[in-house]
């Protein structure tokens, strides 16, 4: 049979490598770093340093740099595993995830020297 064969996603995913910060429940608060391999608007998979609670829910917790064009980004998806794969590979677990909801917010940083920047934007030094 053909991959397409086992296919069960309904959209499509996108590769992408990037980090995220993972918190769950287990026992207490828990927080961790892993890397997404893929996501699509309804799913993630990421590979992560340890196994994650098969029933808590967790929380994807993506930033995003503010460039020169747009603000820094927030973005925060609620997740449940759907299946696991471990291990990847020595010390790798791998974690089919759908999204139950996700919000972003903008990152506004205060400048507390606002108005002591200079025009080729270094800090004014006090004379």
């Amino acid at each position: 049979m053909s991959d397409s064969a086992h296919e069960r996603r309904r959209m499509q995913r996108c590769e992408v490598q990037e980090p995220v910060t993972v918190k769950f429940w287990d026992h207490g608060p828990r927080e961790i770093t892993a890397l997404v391999q893929n996501a699509s608007p309804d799913g993630i998979f990421l590979e992560a340093d340890r196994a994650l609670p098969q029933h808590s829910p967790l929380e994807l917790v993506f930033l995003f740099p503010a460039t020169l064009r747009s603000p820094g980004v927030r973005f925060t998806c609620t997740c449940r595993v759907s299946r696991s794969k471990s291990p990847l590979r020595p010390g790798k677990f791998g974690f089919g995830l759908s999204i139950v909801r996700t919000e972003s917010e903008r990152i506004v940083v205060e400048n507390p020297l606002s108005g002591r920047l200079g025009e080729n934007g270094l800090v004014l030094a006090d004379s």
